[in-house]
C-alpha cells in the first residue's frame, strides 16, 4: 500500500517521488510529473519518465495556457482520459503540438489554504485500456497526501523564517531597525534554500531611493511601513537601498506592490525605483 511508502517525516520532495514511482508501476504512464504553477509559468518539479519517452526535465517551464492541466482545474476537461486527443480542448492544446498525447491524468494539489499549488498528472503517448479510468480515485488521493505534506513544510517554513527573525535580531540597521547587509545576506540565504527545496522560489522587491538635500530617512521608513507594516522582511542594504521579502507573492503581484510602494515615496516628495527578482531563478524583472 502507498500509504506504508510515505512516512510521517518526510519533506514534500520526497513524499512526491514515492508516488511519481508508485503511479509509474501501477498506471502504465510513461511519464508522471508534479507541477507548479506561477502566474502563466507551468513548472516541472519532478518527474518519473524511466524510459526517456518525452524530453521533459526537472526544471522545465511551459506556458500554463498551453498544458491540459489549465483545462482540468478549469473544470472544462476531464482529469483522466484513457484517449486525450477525443477531448477537444485537449486535441487543440498547443502542447499537443509538441509531444505524442495519447493518454492524461491530472488532479489539483492545493496549498495549506485551498489555493492551487500545482499539479500531479501524467501522460502516455499510447491510448489505454477501458480500466485506465480507475485510476483516478487513487490519483486523486496522492494529491490530497502531497497536499497535506506541501501544508506541513510551508507551515515550518513560516516558523523557520520567525525564528530567522529573532536568532538574527542583532544584525539590523540602528536607524531603519531593518536588517542589515549582513544580516539580510545569511536569511536571503536561508529562504533561497527553502526556496529551493520546494520549488516555490520566494520573490523580492528591491527599492533603490534617488536622495537629494531633502530626502528625510524617516520618511522613507514611514512609506515602507505604510505598504508593508510588519508582516514581511525588510533589509536595508545601503543608504539608498532596501529589499523586501515577498515570499507569498507570485511575481506579478511583486511588481504590483513596487509600483505601489514607489507612489507612496512620490506622495512624500521622494523619487526611487523598484527591482523585482526571484531567488530561485535569479533574473530581475525590471520596472
Amino acid at each position: 500500500m502507498i500509504q506504508n511508502l510515505l512516512a510521517p517525516t518526510m519533506n514534500f520532495r520526497e513524499a512526491s517521488r514515492v508516488v511519481l514511482e508508485h503511479l509509474q508501476s501501477t498506471t502504465g504512464l510513461a511519464l508522471w510529473m508534479i507541477t507548479r504553477t506561477e502566474d502563466e509559468a507551468w513548472i516541472v518539479l519532478d518527474r518519473s519518465d524511466p524510459n526517456d519517452v518525452y524530453p521533459v526535465d526537472s526544471g522545465d517551464m511551459i506556458q500554463w495556457s498551453d498544458s491540459y492541466c489549465q483545462h482540468m482545474i478549469e473544470g472544462t476537461a476531464p482529469q483522466i482520459a484513457r484517449h486525450a486527443q477525443q477531448i477537444p480542448l485537449f486535441a487543440q492544446s498547443k502542447i499537443s503540438q509538441k509531444l505524442p498525447i495519447a493518454a492524461y491524468a491530472g488532479v489539483p494539489i492545493l496549498d495549506r489554504d485551498g489555493e492551487l499549488f500545482g499539479t500531479l498528472c501524467g501522460i502516455d503517448p499510447e491510448i489505454q485500456s477501458e480500466q485506465f479510468e480507475d485510476h483516478l480515485p487513487l490519483i486523486q488521493l496522492l494529491a490530497r497526501l502531497l497536499g497535506g505534506y506541501l501544508s506541513m513544510e510551508l507551515q515550518l517554513q513560516s516558523l523557520q523564517r520567525k525564528s530567522d527573525r529573532n536568532s538574527l535580531h542583532q544584525m539590523v540597521d540602528p536607524t531603519t531597525s531593518y536588517f542589515n547587509r549582513e544580516g539580510w545576506s545569511r536569511l536571503i540565504q536561508r529562504e533561497r534554500e527553502r526556496a529551493n527545496r520546494l520549488g516555490r522560489p520566494s520573490n523580492v522587491l528591491r527599492v533603490d531611493i534617488k536622495f537629494n538635500a531633502q530626502t528625510k530617512l524617516s520618511e522613507i521608513v514611514s512609506a515602507i511601513k505604510d505598504e508593508f507594516g510588519s508582516d514581511y522582511l525588510i533589509g536595508h542594504l545601503a543608504t539608498d537601498q532596501f529589499e523586501i521579502l515577498l515570499e507569498d507573492h507570485e511575481m506579478s503581484l511583486v511588481i504590483e506592490r513596487g509600483r505601489s510602494i514607489q507612489d507612496r515615496l512620490a506622495t512624500r516628495g521622494i523619487a526611487s525605483d523598484y527591482n523585482a527578482f526571484n531567488l530561485k531563478i535569479t533574473e530581475t524583472a525590471p520596472a
